[in-house]
């Protein structure tokens, strides 16, 4: 596998793992009851395969970050991290129905644009 396709799976997979994590939370919440103490907090992260797959997609992501660095130039790797915002917006929107404004939309093309502009570098 090439360097550049270790970070941009590197970089989808961080954006999928808080997609992950905030839906786990989000089931969470919904199934707490009034007691929020710290050892239900513990439980239900425990118990929830959305915040296992958040792990797991961390781990991988961070394994194949740092090979793909070993041969990329940080310079290179570090912006498409950014793809991560714009990718999370994206999936926010659709998936949890989350309001994205003008703005965000404005912001999230420029930072396609500015990681455009780096990949074809």
């Amino acid at each position: 596998m090439s360097a550049k396709l270790m970070i941009w799976i590197s970089v989808v997979l961080s954006a999928l793992a808080q997609i992950c994590l905030k839906h786990g939370l989000t089931r969470m919440q919904a199934r707490a009851n009034q007691n929020k103490g710290i050892p239900t907090l513990v439980l239900g992260v425990i118990s929830e395969v959305s915040v296992w797959l958040w792990g797991a997609c961390f781990v991988l992501a961070t394994v194949l970050w740092l090979l793909g660095l070993q041969k990329l130039e940080l310079s290179y790797a570090y912006p498409l991290v950014s793809f991560g915002y714009v990718l999370v917006s994206i999936l926010s929107a659709l998936l949890f129905h989350e309001r994205v404004d003008r703005n965000r939309w404005l912001a999230i093309a420029v930072l396609s644009i500015g990681v455009i502009l780096i990949s074809g570098s």
